[in-house]
């Protein structure tokens, strides 16, 4: 929202709740469902431009939008795409982007097939409403294939995939606006704790022999797409080979630390690049910056303590969203911390997160 004020524009937010997140830094809020078209109707009169902050909404309320001659970014197309894991692997495959060998599952004959040709684990993933780790199960033996299959069944169709060795998981975010102007951010270390992003690692002196390699393969995807915003790309990474494990067609977590660990944040890309302005440098300004999640430790309302040992720390900068519900697992801020010792940034941000409870 910084990133819209700073330029003079306003900012509207339609969210399932009053006083979302979101709207608390907005006088113009609307609470309603966006699958409501008379919803949609009322929240986009005052809007030239929308953006998402997920990839969750059915495609075709975005394409509702857009026959009302409302510019949407991402458009419904590209969020049809993404939404899909298995056209999303299918469209990525054949624009020559690397990825794990995949294929679509109607049976637990077809899984078979697969672990035949792929061997054990495997992993079984639902094709569309899957995040942070939620529809995705791995399969270890033929044991596991229909309990597996029965349980995924339920979200809807769903996918395999080869179970991926890799030495590390990466991300990257990429800005691109009309024109064309391409910046892709440096390439980070994402490290997850029960299928949710922990810990992101970024430093000018990481990944030197892949830099060329990931820019390559963000400036081909939102290329080839003809994508307008930021889109984070998760990636794993063995040895030198690197494969596209998903796409996100918005800012993404793993990109938080660039709000003061890069020139330009990928949330001020991301309005840039709706705008058509030119793109700002994704460079970092600092040589280390570590981020970590705070993630709920129970069910119930929120209250945030511990805030001030976490502030002691110099160039220690705490995010709080502003959710007022906590859940176990439920991402309801993130630290960054700047250090020119990568092993005290990472020391530093592990003790401030401790500190924290909400």
């Amino acid at each position: 929202m910084e990133s819209v004020y700073k330029y003079g524009f306003e900012f509207h937010v339609l969210s399932k709740e009053e006083n979302s997140p979101a709207g608390q830094l907005t006088k113009f809020e609307t609470a309603g469902d966006w699958n409501d078209e008379d919803c949609l109707k009322r929240f986009s009169a005052s809007c030239d431009i929308i953006t998402l902050e997920n990839e969750f909404i059915d495609f075709q309320k975005i394409k509702f939008l857009e026959c009302t001659r409302k510019k949407v970014y991402p458009s419904s197309e590209i969020i049809k795409l993404i939404q899909d894991k298995y056209f999303q692997k299918k469209t990525l495959e054949k624009n020559g982007i690397p990825v794990a060998e995949f294929v679509s599952i109607v049976s637990s004959d077809d899984i078979r097939r697969f672990a035949k040709k792929y061997n054990y684990p495997l992993v079984l993933k639902s094709r569309t409403m899957g995040y942070d780790g939620k529809g995705n199960l791995t399969i270890n033996n033929e044991k596991e294939i229909e309990d597996a299959l029965k349980k995924l069944s339920k979200r809807g169709e769903t996918m395999c995939e080869g179970f991926v060795r890799f030495d590390k998981e990466i991300a990257t975010q990429v800005a691109r606006n009309k024109y064309g102007e391409i910046k892709v951010y440096p390439v980070v270390e994402t490290i997850q704790k029960n299928h949710i992003c922990n810990l992101v690692i970024a430093s000018k002196n990481l990944f030197d022999n892949i830099k060329s390699q990931v820019t390559e393969i963000a400036t081909k995807i939102v290329t080839d797409l003809d994508y307008i915003g930021v889109m984070g790309i998760e990636m794993f990474l063995t040895g030198d080979e690197i494969l596209v494990n998903e796409l996100a067609p918005r800012v993404h977590n793993s990109g938080h630390y660039t709000i003061e660990g890069c020139y330009t944040s990928q949330f001020e890309n991301h309005i840039r690049a709706i705008m058509n302005f030119p793109l700002g440098n994704s460079e970092m300004s600092s040589d280390n910056a570590v981020m970590i999640n705070i993630l709920g430790k129970r069910d119930g309302k929120a209250k945030l303590t511990g805030a001030e040992e976490t502030l002691c720390n110099d160039k220690t900068y705490l995010h709080i969203y502003g959710k007022n519900e906590t859940q176990t697992g439920r991402k309801m801020g993130h630290i960054t911390v700047m250090n020119k010792d990568p092993i005290q940034a990472l020391k530093i941000a592990i003790e401030s997160e401790r500190s924290i409870s909400i």
